[in-house]
């Protein structure tokens, strides 16, 4: 009689074991606060929320380009202009022929990333290198045969 009610009380234990884990590991049911159903324009919003916070959290620049300083512009830029960046801004001239344009003194160029050099004033700007302005001292390039179409991330203006 002993083994008969051991067998039983296990038998019971199990189902009562089963029955808590199915009911824990169930999911949730759609819609509930468990598992809320979330809409496509609501996860566009969210979206555009928070691009519009990147946009926004940028540093100040003195003169914001058309675009914002996260967008790539492809400028055209007639013969005899001067591309001007400021700090941060990127340049990559993709046709026509340019030169340096940088404030007087010794030390000042435009960082070539893809070269690993420093193109001081005057000097031929090679076409498809990228370009980063550390600072806001007028430092950019003259287009001396063009157009010239330059690709540019950040802010800058064109003289």
């Amino acid at each position: 009689m002993k083994k008969w009610g051991y067998g039983v009380t296990g038998a019971a234990l199990a189902v009562i074991v089963s029955t808590l884990s199915t009911g824990a590991a169930a999911p949730a049911e759609p819609g509930s606060d468990a598992d809320p159903v979330v809409t496509k324009s609501y996860v566009e919003q969210i979206r555009q929320d928070i691009l519009n916070q990147v946009k926004g959290s940028g540093s100040g620049t003195q003169n914001p380009t058309p675009g914002d300083s996260a967008t790539l512009v492809v400028e055209k830029v007639e013969e005899g202009s001067t591309v001007i960046g400021y700090a941060g801004t990127e340049l990559i001239l993709r046709t026509g022929k340019a030169v340096a344009h940088t404030p007087a003194g010794d030390g000042y160029g435009l960082p070539d990333l893809t070269a690993g050099t420093n193109i001081t004033k005057g000097k031929n700007i090679p076409a498809n290198h990228h370009l980063l302005l550390p600072q806001n001292d007028e430092r950019g390039f003259k287009v001396v045969k063009g157009p010239a179409y330059v690709m540019i991330r950040g802010a800058y203006v064109i003289k």
